[in-house]
């Protein structure tokens, strides 16, 4: 099996279908046009008929995707921890005009960080 391409399922249809790992877009399903799921190119892909290891399959998946949502929202907190206890410090220690231009960027980075929707993908 090429490790240049990954297996991408259909969850709803019990079908996978091989696509390149340098796409950068989520293949469509070409039976019932739901996004694909990537497993992978090491991860078995159970036969279609085998319901009950799609489901088993389906559930694995979900827990590792929401476990990696899960740290990057805890990543991004704590970054922006950072970035208020950075831009405090900054401002204890008087005027400066490079200070004051880091600060600002930090100042934008919190604003941006902050403003990021967290998401969860549903499959």
């Amino acid at each position: 099996m090429s490790a240049s391409n990954y297996n991408w399922v259909c969850f709803e249809c019990r079908t996978s279908r091989r696509h390149p790992k340098i796409s950068g877009q989520i293949p469509a399903c070409p039976d019932c046009g739901h996004e694909c799921f990537c497993l992978g190119y090491k991860v078995e892909v159970p036969r279609r008929d085998a319901v009950r290891e799609w489901r088993l399959l389906r559930e694995e998946c979900r827990k590792r995707l929401y476990a990696r949502q899960d740290q990057q929202q805890q990543s991004n907190v704590r970054r922006q921890h950072d970035l208020e206890k950075e831009i405090a410090r900054m401002e204890a220690l008087g005027e400066n005009k490079d200070r004051e231009r880091q600060i600002r960027k930090l100042k934008e980075e919190l604003t941006r960080r902050s403003t990021e929707p967290l998401t969860r993908r549903e499959f």
